[in-house]
């Protein structure tokens, strides 16, 4: 297979099939320029270039593609922060307990104690950091790995200004403890031994990944993925704004979602674009290629972009063809359904660049 590079932001197609079976070979991963090492929130910088080459298997025992794909980006992240092997086994172990590598279906919603994501990590005013940042697994992973130090005394959080939640590298001598232990030292869960019935299976799932080659390079930096996105609208754009707004965290799932909202437990771009227009009594096409068709005699330029328009990307995989889609919600912010990250979230608008197509605003009661 040839290398490709693709921007670590990178949502996959949501128009056409992308599981990962023998021969797709694509992940994104998100690490982010000036991370290395650092405890800070991970969204304070640009995201980098991947590239990928190998192969990434359909799956590995009852683990769906998609799980596979968490577990790349948990193996990479670890790498690029120097944690060695076993640290990643002791990462994927952690997500496999937690969230059976997002592949359960209330993983990208906090519980009843506010976790969530692929570690169930707390995303609560003073803890790991915002629902769309620890739904975002390359940022989870390197907090599993490095720790967050607080950076503001807030109520009910995990501690005042300055402490440091510990992760795996905070644990004193964790590579010479059990994997299961070293795990429960970071996590410090109810069920201390639960952690050790995913050793084997964490294994073949690392030797499975062990022909991908999923590499950083930081010469060429991508789009930043995270940010809360503040936005105003009015009429029929405010609707569709907030219509598409209620499914942020919504699991990303291929081919779901629609007019009537998400289905099988969650959505794809398309069903995300079509379910927050259907607000404005508009119905859109289903799939963003189809979107783009019937849109671009509409389309606009970056100067002239305003709240509500919709920004179509083509990412390599169909060539010159469209397959992504995400709604401008101003302030130079996107929301979109993300395969990279496995879930709707708040994104930079990306404007430029290779995987750019164009810009389309909906007409008044367009219907397709």
């Amino acid at each position: 297979m040839k290398k490709k590079a693709i921007a670590a932001a990178l949502v996959l197609s949501c128009a056409a099939p992308v599981a990962l079976v023998a021969g797709a070979g694509v992940v994104g991963v998100g690490m982010f320029a000036g991370s290395a090492g650092s405890n800070e929130a991970i969204c304070a910088g640009s995201s980098l270039s991947v590239s990928i080459e190998g192969e990434l298997p359909a799956a590995v025992g009852s683990y769906t593609p998609q799980a596979m794909e968490q577990a790349a980006i948990i193996m990479k992240v670890g790498e690029a922060e120097g944690i060695p092997a076993s640290g990643q086994l002791v990462a994927l172990m952690t997500a496999m307990q937690e969230s059976r590598l997002g592949d359960h279906m209330s993983t990208f919603s906090p519980d009843s104690n506010g976790d969530a994501g692929v570690f169930q990590q707390r995303q609560l005013p003073g803890w790991y950091g915002t629902l769309e940042e620890i739904s975002d697994t390359s940022y989870a992973a390197k907090v599993f790995y490095k720790g967050k130090t607080l950076t503001k005394d807030i109520e009910g959080g995990a501690g005042p200004k300055g402490y440091h939640i510990p992760g795996l590298v905070d644990v004193e001598g964790w590579e010479a403890l059990a994997p299961t232990v070293a795990a429960q030292r970071v996590q410090r869960s109810a069920h201390p031994q639960a952690y050790a019935k995913h050793e084997t299976e964490a294994r073949e799932i690392m030797s499975a990944l062990s022909g991908v080659d999923v590499s950083i390079d930081p010469s060429e930096p991508g789009s930043a993925v995270c940010g809360d996105g503040t936005f105003t609208a009015t009429g029929d754009i405010a609707a569709v704004l907030e219509q598409a707004r209620t499914t942020l965290g919504q699991r990303y799932v291929f081919g779901a979602g629609g007019w009537d909202g998400p289905t099988r437990g969650g959505q794809d771009c398309s069903g995300l674009t079509t379910y927050a227009y259907a607000a404005a009594g508009i119905k859109l096409p289903r799939t963003a290629r189809a979107q783009w068709a019937a849109l671009r005699s509409h389309a606009v330029s970056p100067s002239e972009i305003q709240p509500g328009d919709m920004i179509f990307e083509a990412w390599g995989r169909l060539g010159a063809e469209v397959s992504h889609v995400g709604i401008y919600v101003g302030d130079g912010k996107i929301i979109e359904a993300s395969r990279s990250a496995a879930v709707t979230k708040i994104s930079d608008a990306r404007l430029s660049g290779p995987q750019f197509v164009g810009i389309a605003r909906v007409p008044e009661g367009f219907t397709q």
